[in-house]
């Protein structure tokens, strides 16, 4: 997500900074300490998240966000603030969500997964289609891959979802005949490459993360029957005829866990 932060405190906007350091879902962070200047970069570039200070000598929070969200609508407001009297205000502005300071990681964290939810993604809808075959849509066209594996590691990161994937378990999918030796993680690690490569042809990047260890899809960027099943769509189970992926093998788990929801149901 891209996320500003707006406090004409500088130790404020710098703790701000160190507190979400490294957090795996914010890929742009922007600071201002002046709210003119805050609305004018929202006018310009796409904004997902406002962390807005309440009490600022040039410009109020409130006022601030009225203006924000008359350049764009779509903006998550997020207020910051020492003092609690102005929460039934914030909300009229359709914030949503008030951190009192000193805040925590934690309540960063809370709110920006909230915002993940909340606010729409942006640029192109993705549809991705895992019963009975693995097919990925984007904006009604279905994409074109060009390497059967690019694919394939696609199909693994869609099946494993917000759970992630590890490079080990990635191979055991990929090529389960061959030792994860040096070799063989070379190998991974120029499919991954290709599968980026790939989605940024699309503009489609962002939906892939990773926090180091793991490498994980942003399951809130897209639409899957997989993920209508596991959350309780019925219709989405009614879909599912005994087939899952069925052009991998590795898929096979997930398939035998499908059948047990649809006999359950």
């Amino acid at each position: 997500m891209n996320v500003i932060c707006v406090d004409d405190e500088k130790p404020a906007l710098d703790n701000f900074r160190l507190t979400v350091k490294n957090f795996s879902e914010i890929d742009s962070l922007n600071l201002f300490q002046r709210g003119k200047e805050a609305v004018e970069w929202v006018k310009g570039n796409h904004v997902d998240v406002a962390f807005l200070d309440m009490e600022m000598k040039e410009m109020h929070g409130l006022e601030l966000a009225k203006r924000m969200k008359k350049e764009a609508p779509d903006i998550c407001i997020i207020f910051i603030t020492a003092f609690d009297q102005y929460a039934l205000q914030a909300f009229r502005v359709d914030a949503i969500g008030y951190v009192l300071k000193p805040y925590t990681r934690q309540d960063i964290r809370k709110e920006l997964e909230k915002a993940m939810k909340i606010c729409p993604p942006p640029g192109k809808r993705i549809y991705i289609q895992t019963i009975p075959g693995f097919a990925v849509f984007i904006d009604g066209e279905r994409m074109l891959w060009g390497r059967a594996k690019v694919e394939e590691l696609f199909a693994v990161f869609v099946d494993r979802g917000s759970e992630g994937v590890t490079a080990g378990e990635a191979i055991s999918c990929l090529w389960p005949e061959r030792v994860a030796d040096d070799s063989t993680r070379s190998l991974y690690r120029m499919t991954y490459k290709r599968l980026l490569d790939t989605l940024k042809e699309k503009g489609i990047e962002d939906i892939i993360s990773s926090d180091g260890r793991k490498k994980y899809l942003l399951t809130e960027q897209v639409e899957c029957d997989l993920y209508s099943i596991l959350e309780g769509d019925r219709e989405a189970v009614k879909n599912y005829g005994g087939e899952y992926m069925r052009q991998y093998s590795w898929a096979e788990i997930r398939n035998a866990q499908l059948s047990n929801i649809k006999f359950a149901d």
